[in-house]
C-alpha cells in the first residue's frame, strides 16, 4: 500500500500543474502523464502533448524548483533534447530560480504562453 502524500510537499507542484495545464490546453496540449511526488526530494512532471511538441512542467523536490520544458515530437517520438522554456527565451543559461510562489507560478505560464506564441509565430 503507498503512502498517503504530503501535500506540504507536493503543494507547489500542484498549484504549478493546475496553472499550466489551463495554458496548454489553450494551445491544443493534451496531457500524457504525470507522476507526482510523495515524499521529500522526489521528482515530479506534468507532460503534455501537442503538434510536433512535447511540453512538461517539472518540479525538482530536492532543490525545491519547478520549471518548464520542451523537446520536439515527431511521429510519437522525441526528436530533440529538452529544453528550458525560459532559457530558449532569455537566449542562456538562467540563475536557478527557486521560488514556489504564486508569483514564480505565473511567471512560468507567461513565458509559456511567450514561447507557444513565438512558436506559432514561426508556423
Amino acid at each position: 500500500m503507498m503512502p498517503p502524500h504530503d501535500e506540504t510537499i507536493v503543494e507547489p507542484f500542484v498549484r504549478a500543474q493546475e496553472r499550466i495545464d489551463r495554458v496548454m490546453r489553450s494551445h491544443g496540449f493534451r496531457l500524457a502523464a504525470v507522476s507526482r511526488p510523495s515524499n521529500a526530494g522526489d521528482h515530479g512532471f506534468a507532460e503534455h502533448v501537442g503538434p510536433g511538441l512535447r511540453l512538461r512542467l517539472v518540479w525538482e523536490g530536492r532543490e525545491r524548483v519547478l520549471w518548464v520544458e520542451s523537446a520536439r515530437e515527431e511521429s510519437a517520438q522525441i526528436i530533440s533534447r529538452w529544453y528550458d522554456v525560459e532559457w530558449s527565451l532569455a537566449g542562456q543559461q538562467l540563475p536557478l530560480d527557486t521560488d514556489t510562489s504564486a508569483d514564480r507560478i505565473e511567471r512560468l505560464a507567461a513565458a509559456l504562453e511567450q514561447f507557444l506564441a513565438a512558436r506559432k509565430a514561426q508556423g
